[in-house]
């Protein structure tokens, strides 16, 4: 039994250490702002290189964003598979992208950039909405 339990504990840590660009984490200590306005529907997740993946479920639809450090865009994962709001995994460490549906275009244009720092990320979302991110 005791034998199991390090084989299992040693190929947990060669899986995180491969996959560690692909495995988000939730962040608990993330705060989310949309429009300066504190989203507390929003769970911020990051990975070993601090890409942000923002699940947000405001007005009943679950929208997911993701930034990494690669892009200057910030992109909705075509393949995303998650284990209890805690963990999700990504489909390759260049996360492949959704199409996404056009939105209203409130007073900015969605999706043109994003802003990125070791502690803070700042995009546009699809109904013109300045997103931040920050990270503790």
């Amino acid at each position: 039994m005791r034998s199991l339990l390090i084989l299992l504990t040693v190929a947990l840590v060669i899986f995180i250490g491969v996959e560690r660009q692909r495995l988000f984490l939730r962040d608990p200590l993330a705060t989310v702002t949309r429009d300066s306005v504190k989203d507390t529907d929003a769970r911020a997740l990051i990975n070993f290189s601090n890409d942000v993946l923002l699940e947000d479920a405001e007005g009943g639809r679950l929208r997911v964003y993701l930034a990494q450090n690669w892009s200057d865009a910030v992109v909705v994962p075509a393949v995303l598979k998650c284990l209890g709001w805690m963990v999700c995994l990504t489909d390759a460490d260049h996360a492949s992208r959704s199409t996404l549906a056009p939105g209203s275009r409130g007073r900015r244009e969605p999706f043109v950039g994003v802003t990125m720092t070791n502690r803070r990320v700042e995009f546009v979302d699809e109904d013109g909405s300045l997103v931040q991110v920050t990270l503790r």
